[in-house]
């Protein structure tokens, strides 16, 4: 197995093809890849490096370029970064979602076979910085189904009564080698209908908690079977905030606040590793989630429509939904965040003062002075999460081209039937005050804030793609999630007003 990101510095000659995809061979069998899967990748790895060779860059002109490979306990990233002609992916012909290879358009060929033979495949604009292109693929590991002893679903039972729960449970730390049995009691909870599908598998949640990008909890009981789990998540090893979440309960131990003991047990470890803060995405078909966070402090700061697919089962307390789910942002700090100046959109920031003084951060809201954007392009960062049918889009610089940037981003994420976008913006930059009116005319409305994720203070918006939402099954808890939807409500531009 290799460790560490590798770097390969290439000039832009067909020449050097042939040296990359010997290297790239050679990290695949390093990280584990069967043939089939190696030969594969190397195919996409071809066909986008041959496609920055071609394209990127005027015929005659010099230059190079890098492929940098990210080896993990989970598989392979590869990224192909240029510095050369800017490039607008939707230009390109998608591939078909039905039907055979015949069927590409000539100019599409090659991004269809990147998407078809990798896991993950996205386009990042970096502005000055150029561009990126990313193909992520999974190492192969066992489906729980896969496993000696298959899980048996059981039939939903009422829970027994109080007295006869067992009276203690221990809330411990997990052990990567119990990851068969936490996939075990995801699927007795929720069947096959949880969004996130490492829980089912064993190998996978193994390796994330080794890898230091999931810290896991867990609730065995006095015969030592683990009935509960909740974890805490980093997108990257360096991140100050991570996402509290991936819980799960055995039926006949609801009611013992378990994942209130777990959320407790989970913010004192973050604590103590230094994070930051923890955050929520709280389901609202229910509100038992948002009273456990609440009774560990955490609170509430933006609402998310639209998210989460419909097809979620939560056994014994509610049934699948009938549109979209939405999720509540939640948010705990760790440790006293620093008095920080944040430059709110006027037209939002009476409610967002609001959202600061429940989470009670003092701010300096500051008015936004020569807030031009100071480069002619933009950064932006995206990617499509195909769990959930949803996308990100994390604009970490303002150019000039903001609004067409934006707009080329929204459109080709949109044609992909992407249902929910999310888009992350910098309260620390005086841009973003006026920005926002001008990013509300492409569709976007607002959500809420929430600190330290993508920036030290950030103002989610959100995109639905050609979906409505029913506001009256969206079940929230507090006053403030309450105030908020109403609020959220009254900008959708789908509601007739």
């Amino acid at each position: 197995m290799v460790y560490g990101r590798s770097v390969l510095s290439v000039p832009n000659e067909m020449a050097y093809l042939p040296a990359v995809q010997a290297f790239a061979g050679e990290v695949l069998k390093s990280v584990g890849f069967a043939e089939d899967d190696l030969e594969r990748m190397l195919v996409a790895i071809e066909e986008c490096v041959a496609n920055v060779i071609k394209n990127a860059f005027e015929p005659d002109q010099k230059a190079s370029f890098q492929v940098l490979f990210d080896p993990s306990a989970t598989g392979l990233r590869v990224i192909v970064k240029d510095k050369g002609l800017p490039y607008d992916p939707n230009r390109v012909p998608d591939y078909p979602g039905q039907g055979g290879i015949e069927e590409v358009p000539p100019r599409g060929l090659g991004s269809f076979i990147m998407k078809k033979f990798v896991d993950e495949a996205s386009f990042h604009n970096l502005g000055k910085e150029g561009k990126e292109l990313h193909l992520f693929k999974h190492l192969p590991r066992k489906n729980i189904t896969e496993f000696s002893e298959v899980p048996v679903r059981r039939s939903i039972q009422k829970p027994p009564s109080k007295g006869s729960r067992p009276s203690t449970f221990e809330v411990r730390l997990m052990d990567p080698s119990e990851s068969l049995e936490v996939s075990r009691l995801f699927y007795r909870t929720y069947e096959y209908s949880y969004f996130a599908d490492v829980m089912y598998y064993p190998e996978r949640i193994a390796a994330l908690i080794e890898e230091g990008l999931m810290t896991s909890v867990v609730a065995v009981s006095q015969d030592g079977e683990i009935v509960g789990h909740l974890a805490m998540l980093k997108e990257t090893s360096g991140e100050v905030i991570a996402e509290a979440g991936k819980g799960a309960v055995k039926d006949s131990c609801r009611g013992s606040h378990l994942l209130t003991d777990m959320m407790r047990f989970l913010a004192n470890e973050a604590a103590a590793s230094g994070m930051k803060a923890l955050y929520g995405r709280l389901v609202t078909i229910h509100i038992y989630s948002q009273k456990m966070t609440e009774q560990a402090g955490f609170r509430d700061c933006a609402i998310l429509l639209g998210c989460a697919p419909a097809d979620i089962a939560y056994k014994g307390i509610a049934e699948t939904l009938c549109q979209r789910g939405s999720y509540i942002y939640t948010f705990l700090p760790l440790q006293p965040l620093p008095v920080a100046a944040v430059y709110l959109p006027p037209h939002h920031e009476p409610m967002l003062r609001k959202i600061y003084a429940h989470l009670g951060l003092n701010r300096d809201f500051a008015a936004a002075v020569g807030n031009a954007p100071k480069l002619d392009y933009s950064t932006i960062k995206s990617k499509i999460i195909t769990d959930t049918n949803a996308a990100e889009i994390v604009l970490s610089q303002y150019g000039n081209d903001y609004i067409r940037a934006l707009h080329y981003e929204l459109k080709n994420i949109c044609i992909k039937k992407v249902d929910q976008i999310t888009l992350f913006l910098d309260l620390h930059d005086p841009v973003t005050s006026t920005a926002c009116s001008e990013i509300e005319k492409l569709g976007f409305f607002i959500s809420g804030v929430i600190p330290c994720l993508h920036f030290e203070d950030t103002l989610i918006l959100q995109y639905l793609n050609n979906i409505r939402m029913d506001y009256s099954l969206i079940k929230v808890h507090s006053q403030m999630a309450r105030e908020l939807l109403d609020y959220i409500r009254s900008m959708d531009p789908d509601i007739q007003r």
